[in-house]
Parts: C-alpha cells; structure tokens; sequence
C-alpha cells in the first residue's frame, strides 16, 4: 500500500461523482467531552492563522470496488458516517479553547453532486484535489467523498477519501476500503468500541497513568540540544531556507513481498524489529551518503491504547530518535542500537506534538521525520494490494518526511521534500543508499546458512561523496 500524494496518483477516466455530507443546523448538540490535544492544538492554530491562511493539508484514500450503483453506495458511505460519531462532530474554537458539537447519527445526509464524465484522468484528479482541497479544521464535514465509475471499460468504481488530519491518521486511512467495502458487500463494516471523542475525554487519564518520564524529556532534549536548539535536519543539504516552499514527492518499492520476508526475518534474528531494521537503513544510508555519525530524527508512531485500537481518528505519538553508526558500521550493530532505542520509551497518550510542546516549554517544529506503518496489522479487513493512502500538496519551509509502509505486497518507501535541484539529488542518492542496504540484508538473509544477519559494512565517509550546498 503507497503512500502518495494525490497529484502523482493515476486516476482513472469516467463518470465523478461528489459526495458531501449534510446535516440540518437545528440537529447539532453542545458535546460536554474534551477533545485529544492534538485535536485542539491543530484547529486552534488553524483559527490562530484565519480561515484564509490555513493551507490545504487533508490526508486520503483511494480504493476500487466491484460494480455498483449511486444508491449502494450512498447507503455505505451514509452508514459508515454513523457509525463514527468524530466525523459528525467538530470543534469550534473558543477564547479559552474548543468547544465539541456533535450531530446524532441518524441526523447526518450525503448530498450527491454529479460533476461529469471526464475523457482523461487528469481533469478527474484536478476535479478531486480542488474539491479535497475544501477539506479544513474549522468547518465540518472534515470528511468528502468521491467516485470514478470508468465508463470506458465499465466493471467497478474507484472510491477516493479525503479527511483532514484533526480526525484521520495513517491507521484510519488503512481502515477505510475494508469497512467500506465490507458495508458494500452487507456487512457491520466497523467494530465496536470506544471513539475518538471519547479518548479525548480520557486522555488527561491515561497520560497520567504513562507520564513521561524525566529520562525520556532529557532524550527530548538532547535530540533538540545537536542543532542549536532546533529539531534535527535531514543529513545532507536541501537548498531550502526556513521560508514555505513547494514540496515535492518520490516513492520507490525497497522490498517485494518474498524479499520483506526475509529482511524481517533477518531482523528477528538479530533481536530486532522490522521497524528498527528499516531504522538501521537509514542510519546506514546517512552514513554511507553524509559521513553522518548517527541518524537524529523524530520517529512517528501509533498510539491507540487497547480500548482504541480499533477505532479511528488521530492517535499519533512523536518519538525522539538517535541512532549511532561509527565508521565501518554494520547492519548487524546498527539493529542492535536501533532496537534498543525503539525499546526504551514507546510513546504513548501524551506523546503527541502538543503534549511534548508543553512538557518541553518550547515550539518545536521537526525538519526530520520518519514513519513506520504495517497496514497488515489494521483491525478488520486489511486494504488490498492496490489501495493508496493519498495526501495533499503542502508548502512549508525546509524538512524532509520519510513513510515507510508494510503491505502485503511488500516494503514502500515514500519521501516529501522541498522541490529544489539540491534537494532532488541528495535526497535521491540518500533513497538508493536506503534500497540498495535493504535489498542486500534481505538477499543475505536468503542465502544465509542460518538464520542471521549478515554484516552490510558501509564504508567510512569520503570527501568525494559530497555534494556541493548550492
């Protein structure tokens, strides 16, 4: 499953169709419950800039289903929105916070908006991205709709959803096609269970019971103390300042299904995680491309304690990452470190950006970030093979996002930076030097005698590999 923006997706010709959903004003009820920090924080600032100033920043998904008509489908997506009471909520902000106004479940509608029939993908993507792009914090819905039905060689739909990020994470993309799909085919199509809105009642709770500790605020701080107080940057030059710039997107398989197989197993024989072994490559890579001596970065990761964690929404914890790697390192002692890091504070409630700002008592922007994602491991039905996790175009000043997703097709790679030639070439050689480490630890896994993990030496930095910063 890829993790793409919308715009580099190939979206099929035909018949779109938008799908809004509705409510009349007089059904919206005042909501005692608080909402989760990061909910809060994320449509404060957005109020804090103005209506007019919040770019688009919504996250998506894309799936086909079999054939089907205009009625089916309504009634699907109509139950799902029921069945999630935090997409027929929403946040008004308030000078001392956010207050919650919730909508019953049988007062939410869905308008249908036939837009047309497109000769080419484009136009459909362009019609899509814009009518996502309307997507915000401050005004509900927070979630839209839309389908494609190619009437050229008719036989299934395309179904594309677009949410903001205050009640959608990478978990809840994942989730999607199959509680969809299930809907389709008759089915519950969602499990039972807590919410969203009710973990933001609980959360001052359960970050209490799993504080963070003072070991784990120092680590904070000296992931912040490397770069003159500022979170870590990515190891090479980007040709961006600190000013908005355009964001440009690569992916790349690192790993085929046969070959992420044989790379967890070698990570599990050298006591480690699929997750710190794909650590360990990045580690590897930053040395091998930067003279990097250690990988500093933010690592982002699933919080969802277990009531939740079938449940959708925005459960994301940050995680301060320092990965050593001397010169000569191999992948068998950069496991080791990376495991060890891995292990010793998960994040949990009370990890997400906001809790982290106000423990720290500092803004904190991360300029390198890396995420993890097993889709196979999401509650209910797993996403197909050909199911994309989409996202907005983004402006925003010089910092690279790394999202590394398990599927059952295999390991995915994908990569947002700022779109300069400096930054086009450094972070291209840093993704080869990433593919090249991981298919090698997965071909020695194969032809390992036992299960072991094979030494991948990364030789000491030379001058010549360096690029120019201009």
């Amino acid at each position: 499953m890829e993790f793409t923006e919308l715009g580099d997706r190939t979206t099929p010709a035909g018949r779109l169709v938008f799908w809004t959903p509705t409510a009349p004003a007089s059904a919206w009820a005042d909501d005692p419950r608080a909402p989760a920090l990061v909910h809060e924080h994320h449509v404060r600032a957005a109020a804090a800039r103005g209506a007019r100033q919040v770019d688009p920043a919504w996250i998506g998904v894309s799936f086909r289903v079999g054939p089907t008509g205009g009625e089916h489908l309504a009634r699907a997506f109509t139950a799902w929105l029921h069945a999630h009471e935090h997409l027929r909520s929403h946040l008004v902000p308030t000078p001392a916070g956010c207050a919650r106004r919730t909508l019953p479940a049988g007062a939410v509608g869905l308008r249908r908006e036939e837009v047309g029939v497109f000769a080419d993908g484009a136009s459909v993507r362009r019609q899509i991205e814009a009518f996502f792009d309307r997507v915000g914090p401050l005004a509900w819905p927070q979630v839209r709709f839309a389908t494609v039905e190619d009437v050229a060689a008719p036989g299934g739909v395309t179904v594309f959803a677009g949410a903001d990020h205050g009640v959608a994470d990478g978990f809840t993309l994942a989730m999607i096609p199959g509680q969809i799909r299930d809907l389709l085919a008759g089915g519950a199509g969602h499990p039972t269970g807590p919410t969203f809105l009710d973990f933001g009642a609980e959360e001052p709770a359960l970050a209490e019971r799993l504080p963070m500790r003072p070991e784990h605020l120092d680590r904070w701080r000296a992931l912040l103390r490397g770069d003159a107080g500022a979170a870590p940057a990515f190891p090479l030059p980007l040709g961006a300042g600190e000013a908005p710039h355009t964001q440009r997107s690569t992916g790349r398989w690192l790993l085929d299904a046969p070959a992420a197989a044989r790379f967890a197993a070698a990570c599990r024989a050298g006591g480690g995680t699929t997750s710190a072994g794909l650590l360990s490559c990045l580690a590897l890579a930053a040395a091998r491309v930067a003279g990097a001596r250690q990988l500093s970065a933010v690592a982002l990761a699933n919080t969802r304690p277990d009531p939740w964690r079938a449940a959708p929404g925005w459960f994301v914890g940050l995680q301060p990452v320092r990965i050593p790697t001397a010169p000569g390192a191999t992948f068998a002692d950069t496991l080791g470190h990376a495991a060890a890091e891995l292990r010793r504070h998960r994040p949990g409630p009370g990890s997400s950006l906001a809790h982290v700002r106000r423990m720290l008592g500092r803004e904190i922007r991360p300029r390198f970030v890396v995420s993890y994602l097993d889709v196979r491991r999401v509650e209910g039905t797993p996403p197909e093979q050909e199911d994309r996790m989409l996202r907005s175009r983004v402006h925003s000043p010089g910092e690279v996002y790394v999202w590394l997703t398990r599927s059952e097709r295999g390991v995915h790679l994908t990569t947002r930076f700022p779109d300069t030639a400096v930054a086009r070439t450094n972070v291209a050689r840093f993704e080869r030097a990433v593919a090249r480490i991981a298919a090698r630890t997965a071909l020695a896994s194969r032809t390992a005698p036992a299960p072991a993990v094979v030494p991948v030496l990364v030789p000491a930095h030379s001058p010549e590999e360096m690029l120019p910063c201009g």
